[in-house]
């Protein structure tokens, strides 16, 4: 097997990850993918070793791809692993525990995603926000409509985001059942709000079409 160089990654930044699925694959954007990666998400947070370096922050389930802003930070003082060690381990084991989920719920057998996943370093406040609202209007992009100045994609974690300008709407109604995910690093906490001209999102940046 050749040699993986390891990914270049700071603890203190977010970064954003793209995964990709195979052709052929049912559409991902459905409920019932979306209670999986809830169960998953519950299933990574109770795991020993990643869950206090490794975390899913936001996400938006599309058609043939998710979007995630994840925080790996490390913890290499103790010992236990450090940054791009827990960015590695901790998308895979996602990405693992994803297929095999998916796999059972269409009888399936074989890979679902793709042989790599993209990950972007997110170095700054602008970056941030600029992510969270790529993350967020994801829907909108691919051409869906979002009718009402508080509604935004509820197969994302747009419904759970705290700092919104005003109230969205959460029509699922299942909040609670989603994994506690509060950031950890000053950048995803509140560098992205505080040093950025435009401050909190509003909800119509996640409903905005375009590029």
């Amino acid at each position: 097997m050749p040699h993986r160089p390891r990914p270049k990654h700071f603890g203190r930044h977010p970064v954003l990850v793209t995964l990709r699925a195979r052709r052929g694959l049912p559409s991902l954007r459905v409920e019932l993918v979306n209670d999986m990666l809830r169960r998953v998400l519950l299933g990574q947070r109770k795991g020993r070793r990643y869950s206090k370096v490794f975390q899913v922050v936001e996400f938006t389930i599309q058609d043939d791809h998710l979007h995630l802003i994840v925080e790996a930070t490390g913890v290499i003082a103790t010992g236990m692993v450090d940054a791009p060690d827990a960015l590695r381990s901790g998308v895979s084991g996602l990405v693992i525990s994803f297929a095999k989920r998916l796999n059972k719920l269409l009888s399936r057998r074989g890979k679902v995603w793709g042989d790599r996943f993209h990950a972007r370093e997110l170095g700054s406040p602008s970056e941030v926000r600029s992510a969270l609202v790529y993350v967020f209007r994801n829907v909108a992009r691919h051409g869906a409509y979002l009718f009402g100045h508080d509604t935004v994609d509820q197969l994302s974690s747009a419904p759970r985001f705290s700092r919104w300008r005003a109230p969205v709407l959460d029509l699922r109604g299942d909040a609670a059942l989603w994994p506690q995910a509060p950031p950890k690093t000053w950048l995803l906490e509140r560098g992205w709000w505080t040093r950025t001209r435009q401050g909190l999102l509003d909800p119509s940046e996640a409903r905005r079409r375009g590029d």
